[in-house]
């Protein structure tokens, strides 16, 4: 198995709360090297900060953290944290290893179905927060670090769901984005065999997002919401 306690540059999106907040922490306080880099990314600046601090008060200066505030549901917001993030990476020698964690995601409106979403805007806001975003990322993420078997050590990592394999009513574009997530990484899989690619399914967990389901007006839904909960959520 492949050391992950070396000198480390790494990236999390979805930093501030849920399954991204405690992603930072685990990583962050147990599986980088010293004077490893990680840049906590989501749209809440305090909420970062607050991530940031509970890090720093454990690693004692050995991993330094830093905060990228952003809201990738925008254009603007998203082609300037593309820059952000990397903009302190001055000799990518210096690291051994770079991750790139992609947990930012929406659940989208699930109060309507299929039928009845004609908001373009808000369709275009979802598909960049949760598709096109992360592959931009991942783009800049492989001009700075290089491609090839002869670049840097890459791991790229993306948060999946059985959403993306299994219909559920009202969750329409949620399942839409996952499904497509994880085919744009399965290709890419295939196109850099030296990268280690992941799509990692976490199971039901109890964050924001999992109880934003039980609103569905869907019956069927929220019954198997609910059903999972009692067995599997942790």
């Amino acid at each position: 198995m492949a050391d992950l306690k070396v000198t480390t540059f790494c990236v999390v999106t979805g930093a501030s709360r849920g399954i991204g907040k405690r992603n930072c922490y685990t990583v962050s306080t147990e599986k980088l090297g010293p004077n490893s880099s990680v840049q906590l990314v989501a749209r809440n600046q305090q909420a970062l900060e607050d991530t940031a601090d509970k890090i720093r008060e454990r690693v004692d200066g050995s991993v330094q953290v830093r905060c990228v505030a952003a809201d990738l549901s925008n254009v603007e917001s998203v082609t300037n944290a593309n820059q952000e993030i990397f903009d302190n990476v001055k000799d990518i020698s210096t690291f051994s290893h770079a991750i790139l964690v992609h947990n930012a995601a929406s659940l989208g409106d699930t109060s309507k179905y299929a039928r009845e979403l004609d908001d373009v805007d808000s369709l275009q806001k979802f598909c960049l927060l949760n598709m096109s975003g992360p592959i931009s990322l991942t783009s800049a993420f492989f001009k700075v670090f290089g491609h090839g078997k002869d670049s840097l050590r890459k791991t790229v990592v993306q948060l999946t769901s059985d959403n993306g394999t299994t219909p559920y009513k009202t969750m329409h574009v949620y399942c839409m984005a996952k499904a497509g997530r994880d085919m744009f990484f399965r290709v890419m899989a295939l196109e850099e065999p030296e990268v280690r690619i992941l799509s990692y399914d976490p199971g039901a967990v109890d964050t924001d997002m999992f109880k934003q389901t039980l609103s569905s007006p869907d019956k069927d839904l929220v019954s198997a919401v609910g059903d999972i909960s009692k067995q599997t959520t942790f």
